[in-house]
């Protein structure tokens, strides 16, 4: 029973192995370039976010409502 057990590990171990091999040619970065796209950053302009953030009113006006949120689950009777 542990024959088996040591036969089938190493079989699966060999498999494992042969399955992360390149096919005998060893690959490297200068061999295979890769090409990336630009990347494109759709960032405001640097006036435009001190304008925003040192404009009151606009600050106001774009706010989220604060939610108050409502009794804890942890007060009360019980």
């Amino acid at each position: 029973m542990q024959r088996r057990y040591i036969t089938a590990s190493w079989i699966t171990f060999g498999l494992i192995l042969t399955s992360c091999s390149t096919g005998g040619k060893a690959l490297s970065a200068a061999q295979n370039p890769t090409e990336t796209a630009p990347v494109t950053a759709s960032a405001p302009e640097a006036g435009e976010c001190l304008a925003c953030h040192t404009d009151k009113q606009r600050l106001i006006d774009t706010a989220e409502p604060v939610v108050k949120a409502g009794e804890s689950e942890s007060k009360g009777v019980g």
